[in-house]
């Protein structure tokens, strides 16, 4: 498992320790911390939070898939599956599991994925169906998929109505760092000013049905 908070690592460590199906091979807080013998005698499956400090949990994704292509990815995770869940299953994942879920919940999904299937829940599966994640036409592509995991994040704390401040400590960076994003994420999305942009991020919210963290 991938987190870089020592507590819920130690949690799903107890969790899946306790089921006699499972066996945990161990826990680091970044991809670099990963053993390089998982290269060769990787687990069957990772667990990943995506929202690690300093990290793009999306490219650790890619770069699990490239380092150990027989594992499964799934994530567990803080962040909202209605902005990224679809972004993590494109990136590799073969599941995600909100951390506000039961714990038996992760050791089902865990075990869905393990037996070779996608593990979504039953609110993302109706979000699905419903086509709230279309597949953009490529005349007019949708431009928030243009936008990085951070700067997504970033367009979901404007949307919830978040300050740079508390943007910044969400994100556990500095406020230099989210008003960069801020200007990147008006250049690809051409809004002229910040107040176009809380627009777009508060209709982009309250389209997608995200709920605040």
């Amino acid at each position: 498992m991938i987190d870089d908070h020592p507590i819920v690592a130690i949690g799903l460590t107890c969790l899946f320790e306790k089921d006699p199906e499972s066996k945990v091979c161990g826990s680091a807080d970044s991809a670099e911390a990963i053993p390089e013998t998982f290269g060769s005698n990787p687990p069957d499956l990772f667990i990943i939070e995506i929202n690690l400090y300093g990290a793009d949990g999306f490219e650790i994704l890619k770069q699990l898939a490239r380092r150990c292509p027989n594992a499964k990815s799934l994530i567990f995770s803080h962040r909202d599956e209605s902005f990224y869940a679809e972004r993590a299953l494109q990136c590799g994942a073969t599941g995600y599991v909100m951390k506000s879920e039961a714990p038996d919940r992760i050791l089902e999904a865990a075990k869905k994925v393990l037996a070779g299937e996608f593990y979504v829940s039953e609110r993302l599966q109706a979000i699905l169906l419903s086509g709230a994640f279309p597949e953009p036409q490529s005349e007019n592509p949708n431009p928030v998929k243009s936008l990085s995991s951070r700067e997504l994040q970033v367009l979901q704390l404007i949307g919830q109505g978040r300050s740079n401040r508390e943007i910044a400590r969400t994100m556990r960076i500095r406020q230099k760092t989210v008003e960069a994003h801020r200007f990147r994420i008006r250049e690809k999305l051409n809004l002229r000013h910040g107040a176009e942009l809380t627009q777009f991020a508060v209709h982009w919210v309250e389209q997608s049905g995200a709920v605040g963290q």
